[in-house]
């Protein structure tokens, strides 16, 4: 689109007309002579300045011959109220049934010349990479591509995938805007238990040591007489010496006994034994050693196939155009 240029065309554009009563134009008629409606600096202007004007308020610079500046003008500002370029938004429904201005972000490739306005957000987007880096690392396919560098641009390929916020310099995550997360989790504990196992007894011995007596001393009893009663002294055949009464029938003072020493019949009085001290001492336990061993640990499982908050599955769609 331009403003007209040629040796006809006026630097300043001129004040129009009295406003006329509004109408349509006319094509004429020859055979009756009527005259054709014909084309005014007003009327020119005016749809000039119209087209033009949109056109630069897009921030599009008019360019001659160019058929579709005021197309992408349209594009352009219908972004400043409506759904902007590279928005990646759930859509509830199947592929199939996405609007016409909208493709699924699934990674890929598009011709830059069907999608000319996207194109060149893409390009300047500053989330792109070359497409051999894209194929390479999973890292980059949550990006755009430069396609073949000349032809074609590639999409996101957002299927499956969670969309978070960028870090943007918080710390939360360390990833640069369009990376790729893998799954991940914090630091936890899990319960645990061991089996029961392992059951042992320890033998053990002690040294002989630690004789000894105790201090100490009973008290004064125990007195008696070893001979029967009524006799004081015990003889061994044959009896010499004086018996008194008859041996025979045991009477008298003493008393007959087989060989061996004649001796007289004491009686013993009351009495004590001592107990001798004994002072502090110890005794070596030796305990019978328990070889290495180890015990089964059991820590218990919980989980599914991947890591992830609950919610569910749409497609994710971008308006292109």
């Amino acid at each position: 689109m331009h403003r007209i240029d040629h040796a006809t065309a006026v630097a300043t554009k001129p004040a129009p007309l009295v406003e006329g009563k509004p109408g349509y134009f006319d094509r004429g008629d020859p055979l009756t002579g009527r005259i054709a409606t014909y084309l005014t600096a007003d009327i020119a202007n005016d749809i000039q300045e119209n087209l033009c004007i949109a056109i630069e308020e897009a921030g599009i610079q008019l360019r001659k011959g160019d058929g579709t500046q005021l197309l992408l003008a349209i594009l352009e500002l219908s972004k400043r109220s409506g759904l902007p370029l590279g928005v990646p938004v759930p859509f509830v429904g199947t592929p199939d049934r996405i609007p016409s201005n909208c493709v699924v972000a699934m990674g890929q490739t598009v011709q830059r010349t069907d999608y000319q306005v996207m194109s060149q957000f893409v390009l300047a987007s500053g989330v792109i990479v070359d497409d051999a880096d894209w194929l390479a690392s999973p890292i980059h396919r949550t990006k755009f591509s430069r396609g073949d560098g000349a032809t074609t641009i590639r999409f996101p390929d957002l299927r499956g995938e969670a969309i978070y916020g960028a870090d943007l310099g918080r710390g939360v995550r360390g990833s640069a805007i369009g990376d790729w997360l893998a799954g991940d989790m914090q630091p936890h504990n899990h319960p645990a238990s061991t089996g029961s196992a392992g059951s042992h007894l320890h033998t053990g011995t002690t040294d002989a040591q630690g004789g000894h007596d105790h201090g100490g001393a009973t008290g004064g009893a125990g007195a008696w007489n070893p001979a029967p009663e009524g006799f004081t002294r015990l003889l061994k055949p044959p009896y010499v010496g004086s018996i008194t009464g008859s041996d025979t029938t045991n009477s008298g003072s003493e008393q007959a006994v087989g060989d061996g020493d004649s001796a007289d019949i004491h009686t013993a009085p009351d009495h004590a034994h001592s107990i001798p001290y004994v002072g502090p001492h110890a005794h070596n336990f030796n305990t019978s050693v328990a070889p290495d061993h180890t015990h089964p640990v059991t820590v218990s499982n919980a989980g599914g196939t991947e890591t992830r908050q609950r919610g569910t599955g749409y497609v994710f769609i971008m308006r292109v155009m």
